[in-house]
């Protein structure tokens, strides 16, 4: 009787992890295999960042979120190290070291050439198809004494409100390209300006024009606005466009674009042209993270307008400041001349 009463007690007490085991083991799969499939998004991604290898409107778009990837590369590899997915998390951390040392340089502000000209006063502001208040604007352009001022999206209608809220007392000289909708750009001056013909046969108004200053020196200023690269076709345009923008070179005048470029310092096609002789004003200054434009649902805040200078110049103060019913920014840099 004893013996039997061992026995059944020994039947009855049954091992429950072996029972279980199998369901563990699938909800761990599950879980690897998401955390494999998003590391393989992830090196993609640095593949084509790395290697500039953005060839269509979609990776175009992708790459100007690099800021935003970083971000879910730094989550995901705290995630796969925390779960022990050693190799997956070693692959996810190559990579974002790799794609934050790109953006390092942005929070840096860069040692400025010794250039010892006329200091100006920059700024552009996208005025989407002239909603912009225009007060607003020229409030900025009186309290941060502006000198030189270019407008992508400037329309008849904007340029009316304009005046009548000052503009034209404060930069009396203007090279202006109104158009409807949002076509049209312009810049406005308190030096005198001459128009000149430096981009031709763009989508998108770009004029040109030479700032006159006093003494022998004088200085070029377009005002730039790229075709957006939204589709396959404007993707073509947009990198001709950019291509196309005036390079900068020492046997000339000293250049300056400043405007809506649609680009970011992510894609190729903008930092090749910044490689020709100029230097972005929000990455020499450490403000290269500053977003100008955002316009949800249409895409998350980023940092599409910029002043490209010279690089002779040096670049002393840099600001982005919010400009009401534009999807834009107003963004302001101050250049000293060589």
């Amino acid at each position: 009787m004893g013996r039997r009463s061992q026995a059944t007690d020994e039947v009855d007490y049954a091992p429950v992890d072996d029972v279980a085991e199998p369901g563990r083991r699938r909800r761990s799969g599950k879980v690897t295999f998401l955390l494999a499939v998003l590391t393989l998004v992830v090196l993609a991604y640095g593949v084509v960042r790395v290697l500039s290898l953005e060839n269509n409107a979609f990776l175009i778009g992708a790459m100007a979120l690099t800021p935003y990837v970083v971000a879910g590369a730094v989550m995901l590899t705290f995630v796969t190290l925390l779960l022990r997915r050693w190799f997956l998390g070693l692959a996810v951390l190559v990579v974002t070291l790799s794609l934050s040392s790109l953006l390092g340089p942005r929070f840096l502000a860069e040692e400025q050439p010794a250039a010892n000209g006329q200091h100006l006063r920059i700024m552009t502001a996208n005025l989407r198809a002239g909603l912009a208040d225009a007060r607003t604007l020229v409030d900025l352009v009186r309290r941060h004494e502006i000198d030189v001022l270019t407008m992508p999206e400037l329309t008849p209608a904007a340029v009316s409100a304009l005046d009548r809220a000052g503009l034209s007392k404060l930069l009396p000289h203007h090279v202006f390209d109104e158009r409807p909708g949002g076509d049209g750009s312009g810049i406005a001056s308190n030096l005198p300006l001459r128009q000149i013909v430096l981009v031709d046969d763009s989508t998108l108004s770009q004029p040109s024009a030479v700032v006159d200053l006093p003494g022998r020196e004088d200085i070029e200023v377009t005002a730039v606005h790229v075709q957006p690269p939204l589709t396959g076709p404007d993707a073509r345009t947009w990198r001709q466009e950019l291509d196309e923008l005036p390079k900068s070179t020492t046997d000339k005048r000293p250049r300056i674009l400043a405007g809506d470029f649609n680009a970011t310092l992510d894609h190729a096609a903008f930092r090749d042209l910044v490689d020709h002789g100029y230097a972005d004003a929000g990455e020499e200054t450490g403000e290269g993270m500053q977003t100008t434009w955002s316009s949800w649902p249409t895409g998350p805040p980023l940092t599409i307008d910029h002043i490209v200078t010279d690089v002779r110049c040096a670049i002393s103060s840099y600001a982005v400041y919010d400009l009401p019913h534009s999807d834009h920014r107003a963004v302001m840099a101050e250049v000293i001349l060589p």
